[in-house]
């Protein structure tokens, strides 16, 4: 069963920061309520973590990696290919709740094992998002937590509780701070050809990217 850690920001208290590390470092699956929505998280190194999240969203293929959560545009660019262009979208719209998409960078193989093509980024405007992934070092990978047999009318689970409830039986680590979660889905922005494509609009507005909603 999940421990339910209730934490707070401004400041970001440092053990619990290393308490969450732990347990990412120990293959563990995390729920986070990030700024748009609830999702479960993991070390980005970690098969094993991989495969439990995996097993806890079916229907989502294999073939689809999941996002990954850097702290800043410096740690996206050891994973993601960023060219000119695509810096001044990011250095105009991040952190922001998109995902955007990027050709990797031709080292991503080697720092977490992972042979995809593109990069889901997200640098989600969440200050202790961050204090973990520069605890950790490297990306987290995440997706959104998903309906649990219809019990939340509107999607996604809104608090923590209703985290716990679902999927604390699955889970390693429930982090709350005790706010209720927008309960949407990230804006997605496709950046690999240079110039920016809607792929899906959500809560993030896309003419931040240039792009007319």
């Amino acid at each position: 069963m999940a421990s339910h850690l209730y934490t707070w920001i401004n400041p970001v208290r440092e053990s619990h920061i290393e308490q969450i590390c732990a347990v990412l470092r120990d293959d563990g699956v995390v729920a986070l309520g990030l700024d748009v929505a609830w999702a479960f998280v993991c070390d980005a190194a970690s098969s094993k973590a991989l495969d439990r999240i995996h097993r806890l969203k079916p229907e989502h293929p294999k073939s689809r990696p999941f996002s990954l959560i850097c702290s800043s545009i410096s740690m996206a660019s050891r994973v993601c290919a960023i060219d000119d262009s695509a810096y001044r979208w990011l250095k105009k719209s991040l952190p922001g709740p998109y995902t955007v998409i990027l050709d990797r960078h031709a080292s991503l193989p080697r720092q977490i094992h992972d042979k995809r093509r593109e990069v889901g980024l997200r640098i989600p405007d969440d200050p202790l998002v961050w204090a973990i992934v520069e605890r950790l070092g490297h990306p987290l990978a995440a997706s959104t937590i998903p309906v649990a047999q219809g019990e939340f009318g509107n999607g996604h689970p809104g608090f923590g509780t209703e985290v716990m409830d679902s999927w604390g039986h699955a889970i390693d680590l429930v982090v709350d701070l005790g706010d209720e979660s927008p309960r949407q889905e990230t804006t997605i922005i496709d950046l690999k050809g240079g110039v920016p494509e809607l792929v899906r609009l959500g809560a993030g507005d896309p003419s931040s990217f240039g792009i007319s909603s």
